[in-house]
């Protein structure tokens, strides 16, 4: 799924977004290019003022980075290659 279909999606707690391989310099493996979220986060709630979206990498060693600033980067923005829904 998408980004934005998992914006309207009600009722998960925990997901994944996964990132391109042409979203960076180097190679990463599929595990080291995907990070966990969550549905509480302000990117999910129109109502606030911010629209953080905070990701620990799968592979355990990327924890706390700020997806959104990543996804919505105008010079080399970091594109979302699938979703899903862990819980």
């Amino acid at each position: 799924m998408t980004l934005e279909e998992l914006k309207r999606r009600k009722g998960w707690k925990k997901a994944v977004i996964g990132f391109t391989e042409s979203s960076f310099n180097l190679s990463y493996t599929e595990e080291e290019r995907s990070y966990e979220i969550q549905s509480d986060a302000k990117y999910f709630n129109d109502g606030l003022i911010g629209n953080s979206l905070f990701g620990n990498c799968i592979d355990g060693k990327d924890n706390g980075v700020r997806l959104d600033l990543y996804i919505h980067d105008l010079e080399c923005p970091w594109e979302i290659e699938y979703c899903y829904i862990v819980e």
